[in-house]
């Protein structure tokens, strides 16, 4: 169904029938209850807060070992829905920053692929770019640069992957 469809499907029905349909997303479809329990509550500490906590779990186990094999997939899902949901640029800005670090400190410590770095550096181009698009260049280019040295420490020529693939404004 496209959105035009679904505008006029919507158009047609009546206050009580519209919000029949709105409840029964509310209480069928799991993505859409989370999104307006956010949208008419929005508490961005406890989102901050559970996002932190499952990107965490995706890196590590509760004990604080390394996951095995990371699915970087299901990270970049959690990333999605998170900016899908908060509005402030500098919140999701520092969530990346959060990501980033997390996955700079793994892979300095831990054995890892080459899938590993190719994921880890195209992280760093979208974050890259995605701060040149919100005007945030200026304010996290000192944050930026540091990230970059932490790829140093990973190996697989980490640090000139991620200079190829980061916006040139951070070069």
């Amino acid at each position: 169904m496209s959105k035009a469809q679904l505008k006029k499907y919507i158009q047609e029905l009546d206050r009580e029938h519209l919000e029949e349909f709105v409840l029964d997303i509310y209480s069928d479809v799991k993505p859409a209850k989370e999104y307006l329990d956010f949208f008419l509550n929005p508490d961005v500490n406890k989102l901050v807060e559970k996002t932190q906590r499952a990107i965490y779990s995706k890196v590590f186990r509760p004990n604080g070992d390394p996951v095995l094999k990371l699915k970087f997939t299901k990270i970049n899902d959690i990333m999605k829905d998170f900016t899908a949901k908060v509005r402030d640029p500098h919140i999701v800005a520092d969530m990346m920053v959060y990501l980033l670090t997390l996955l700079c400190n793994y892979g300095s410590k831990y054995y890892h692929s080459e899938s590993f770095v190719r994921s880890l550096v195209a992280n760093f181009g979208r974050f890259s770019k995605w701060l040149v698009s919100s005007g945030l260049e200026n304010e996290y280019k000192d944050i930026m640069s540091s990230l970059i040295v932490k790829t140093h420490r990973i190996g697989w020529s980490c640090t000139d992957w991620v200079y190829s693939s980061i916006d040139p404004y951070f070069e």
